[in-house]
């Protein structure tokens, strides 16, 4: 009973892992587009699942920890020290879903660095020109430090030779 209920439960960690990776599949494309409106929309979806995946990391841990307590182990074991204590006995079904299930969470947090990197150099490219556009205006003959217009007296005079 406890091995079926942890293996439903690591079956919904998984799926919305893998909703979890889509959307930020996505978000790697939708920032290589710069489109910052479905960006919203995927930072939106992302917050949702990750609250979902919170919700059901605890559900996770209970399970995890009925499973531990069943095959005699401590209570706090940790998923792969039970599935290979399993596998040692010739079940190996939760050992290739455990495999899975990190398999899963390494994709996403590889995709979720990618995206990472993605935002940080777009962050510092902007930051690079809005600094150059900034010293462009402030070495202006026309405009001040504030981005004010200045006025100027005229330094030189055309002189008449004649006179």
């Amino acid at each position: 009973m406890e091995l079926k209920n942890l293996l439903n439960v690591i079956s919904q960690h998984e799926q919305l892992l893998s909703e979890l990776l889509v959307v930020l599949g996505r978000e790697t494309t939708q920032m290589s587009s710069v489109d910052t409106a479905a960006m919203s929309d995927s930072d939106r979806l992302k917050e949702e699942l990750i609250a979902k995946i919170n919700l059901n990391s605890t559900a996770l841990q209970k399970a995890i920890s009925d499973v531990a307590v069943r095959e005699g182990l401590a209570s706090k074991s940790m998923l792969k020290t039970i599935a290979q204590q399993m596998a040692a006995r010739g079940n190996r079904e939760l050992l290739v879903r455990q495999e899975k299930l990190f398999g899963l969470v390494a994709r996403v947090r590889q995709v979720s660095d990618l995206n990472r990197e993605i935002a940080e150099c777009f962050a510092d490219s902007v930051a690079t020109s809005l600094d150059l556009i900034s010293r462009m205006i402030n070495q202006s003959s026309f405009y001040g430090a504030s981005g004010s217009y200045q006025r100027r007296s005229a330094g030189a005079m055309l002189v008449n030779r004649e006179a």
